[in-house]
């Protein structure tokens, strides 16, 4: 489990945020190489997605990450951003100007929506720089953030503004705004120039790197079945079926070759059925989707990678596909096609072979030729890392990102401190109440975190709703989850100490959230979390479990939510305590009571003759300030 705290950075490279539509997407993983080569060169990163991810799947290198990831809150409590005054005066109008130029199907409001919650964010940790990978939702979320202070970059890529995007006028806004525009290749910088003629100048090529070392190279075999690899999103431009019918062919041509494809995708359906009608169950196997490690021992055991390329009907295509990229990091020779940027990749006869794209005979060729020729799959195979080593190595790559940075900022203010918050209070339910109110503040170096949230239809607390952080989605939850086993394994090892006090489904949730908590709070500094109620005693006591360092501590109020039963075993193991309910105090041998959470009422019993009433009775609140400060004074002695 990633426990890495983040120690400051020169202050000549800005700390950056990289925003992301969608974060982690499987296909994406330069974008993951990208942040860790800048990670290693001593840049300070944050990672904003505004949207959950697709699937709970994540690959290993995530772990490597130091960045912690933000996602915006629930959507009742994001919209209720739209009446703060900042946003009404910096976001509004141009919501409105966005709307009558684009059209409400760009979704203006839900891009300043997001932008305002992240710029909230980015300011707690001195984000000077943003910088976005794709020329879409993100990067219109960007010019929002610009408003807010926070200038940005973003890499274009191909169909993202090409077609996705459907506005050459709002991608000129974007290039105009930005303080440069990258491209991940000759072909797609040159389209950019045409497609924003007056911004050309920031316009700079830079290739998507790889981290070479993470390859291992595979040894060339005079294997049969020859085996062929290919890896990509099952969509059409990928090209599939043309790899498919490709080798429809190489069986007719009675060459043994056995081709694996990696990728899940829409056209699953229409690529099993050709499969079966060419009777190519034994010869073509479609894998799914792979975990990072996996596809390096796919490309470890083939013989050739292959990667059948196209512009699909609309025109969309692969520009600079990272894949071929790792093929060549693994010394694979490499047959494509000449579709867009993929012969700045491959040089033909030297590296691998490119065909014209659809030429299924051509393709079929091209891979005979070389299943029968092992010399040259090594020769091309050595040719392919040096070119990799020469053009795509991160040393390259992200050292040309990270200069371009550098030098944007070399005459600018140093970085802003980040706002202290190495103390979490843990709340289960926030529904708009002012618990700042009397509570400590960020200023007092205290995060409030919410594990569900609900913003009420009127009366919510605004001071809070600008300091609190809420759970990600549940599919970010379990992704963490699934990957940490380790860590499900210990949680699970002491439920039989619970005994029948906690039910399966209350367990498994509150588990969900510790796991995640241990992986996200460290990447922040947290020290210490405070169980608000009792709500959460039982998330901070699996806390402690997972992260033995961490120090934790809870306040229990009088009649509390968990039975006492449960909280009579899990507060001794706590680090310190307040407990207001006087029957559990006596169970446990609690110290005296700081926090004085008192039930607001007490049920008086009255008889009129033979009839007896209860009444509720209101208890006055104590002067609930004080109290907070003298138990955060005894929280802080806790912290080395």
């Amino acid at each position: 489990m990633n426990s890495t705290v983040r120690m400051p950075v020169p202050s000549a490279k800005p700390r950056l945020a990289y925003l992301f539509s969608r974060y982690p997407v499987v296909s994406q993983t330069f974008c993951d190489s990208e942040m860790l080569a800048l990670e290693r060169r001593g840049f300070d990163i944050e990672i904003g997605s505004l949207n959950r991810p697709p699937t709970s799947f994540r690959h290993e290198r995530l772990d490597r990450l130091n960045a912690e990831i933000h996602y915006p809150p629930p959507p009742d409590v994001l919209a209720a951003f739209c009446d703060e005054p900042e946003f009404r005066e910096k976001l509004q109008p141009m919501v409105d100007d966005h709307a009558e130029r684009y059209g409400t199907g760009y979704k203006p409001l839900t891009r300043a929506r997001n932008a305002f919650y992240m710029a909230r964010i980015f300011r707690q940790l001195g984000v000077q720089h943003v910088h976005v990978h794709f020329a879409n939702r993100a990067t219109h979320s960007a010019l929002f953030l610009k408003k807010l202070g926070f200038p940005f970059s973003f890499t274009a890529h191909a169909q993202d503004f090409m077609f996705d995007l459907g506005s050459n006028e709002l991608l000129n806004e974007m290039a105009r705004e930005a303080e440069f525009v990258v491209a991940v290749s000759d072909y797609s910088r040159d389209l950019l120039r045409e497609m924003c003629p007056d911004n050309e100048a920031k316009m700079v090529r830079i290739y998507n790197g790889i981290d070479l070392d993470d390859f291992r190279p595979t040894v060339v075999k005079q294997q049969s079945p020859l085996r062929v690899v290919s890896i990509g999103r099952l969509i059409e431009f990928k090209g599939f079926h043309h790899l498919i019918g490709a080798c429809a062919r190489l069986k007719q041509m009675e060459i043994p070759v056995e081709t694996r494809i990696i990728g899940e995708g829409p056209l699953r359906p229409e690529l099993e059925a050709r499969i079966q009608r060419e009777g190519l169950q034994d010869r073509v196997k479609l894998l799914g989707v792979r975990s990072q490690e996996q596809i390096k021992s796919e490309l470890a055991e083939a013989d050739l990678f292959a990667l059948a390329s196209v512009v699909d009907p609309v025109g969309a295509s692969d520009i600079l596909p990272t894949v071929i990229t790792e093929a060549m990091a693994c010394h694979l020779p490499v047959v494509s096609t000449t579709v867009t940027g993929i012969p700045e990749m491959v040089e033909h006869e030297t590296t691998g072979l490119l065909v014209e794209p659809g030429d299924e005979d051509a393709l079929a060729q091209a891979i005979s030729r070389l299943s029968a020729d092992p010399d040259t799959r090594a020769r091309m195979g050595a040719a392919g890392r040096q070119r990799a080593e020469r053009l795509f190595t991160f040393d390259v790559t992200a050292g040309a990102l990270g200069e371009r940075l550098i030098e944007h900022y070399a005459n600018r203010s140093p970085a802003t401190e980040r706002q202290p918050g190495e103390i979490v209070y843990l709340v289960h339910q926030w529904q708009g109440e002012a618990l700042l109110k009397s509570g400590p503040t960020l200023q007092d170096g205290v995060r409030w975190l919410a594990e569900h949230a609900i913003w009420p239809a009127e009366g919510g607390d605004r001071d809070t709703l600008r300091s609190i952080e809420i759970l990600p989605d549940a599919s970010v939850i379990e992704s963490i989850w699934l990957q940490r086993t380790d860590a499900r394994a210990t949680l699970e090892a002491h439920r039989g100490t619970l005994g029948d006090h906690v039910t399966g489904t209350a367990f498994y949730q509150q588990a969900r959230h510790a796991i995640y908590l241990a992986e996200a709070l460290p990447r922040r500094g947290v020290r210490h979390i405070h169980a608000r109620r009792a709500d959460t005693v039982l998330t901070v006591w699996m806390l402690k479990l997972l992260l033995p360092h961490l120090t934790v501590s809870a306040a229990v109020e009088e009649n509390p939510s968990l039975p006492r039963s449960l909280l009579a075993r899990l507060l001794p193991t706590l680090d310190l305590l307040s407990v207001s309910d006087p029957k559990l105090a006596e169970q446990t041998g609690s110290p005296p009571d700081t926090l004085q959470l008192t039930a607001p009422f007490v049920r008086k019993e009255t008889r009129i003759g033979p009839l007896k009433f209860k009444r509720k009775i209101s208890v006055s609140e104590p002067d609930r300030p004080p109290l907070e400060a003298a138990f955060l004074a005894r929280i802080r002695e806790l912290l080395p």
